[in-house]
């Protein structure tokens, strides 16, 4: 059975005390109420993203381009771009 769920590229916004993860509509909501509040919501929005590269990965014909995909989705989710 395939998991649903909404449909990526989900994206993030931030105000003074939390942040909310939308595409279209909120998705999550993350508070300050959390000692890592935005690194925990860069990695939920990153989710589709992460799926997507470990998809790629995961396939018989998986290449350096794959891997390299993977590795630019990872930076993203911890805030290194």
């Amino acid at each position: 059975m395939k998991t649903q769920f909404t449909p990526g590229p989900w994206h993030l916004g931030y105000n003074k005390h939390d942040a909310s993860i939308h595409n279209g509509v909120t998705i999550a909501s993350v508070c300050d109420d959390a000692t890592h509040w935005k690194a925990n919501a860069r990695l939920i929005a990153s989710a589709p993203e992460l799926l997507s590269a470990l998809e790629r990965l995961a396939h018989p014909m998986a290449d350096d381009d794959d891997l390299d995909y993977a590795r630019e989705i990872i930076a993203k989710a911890k805030g290194q771009l």
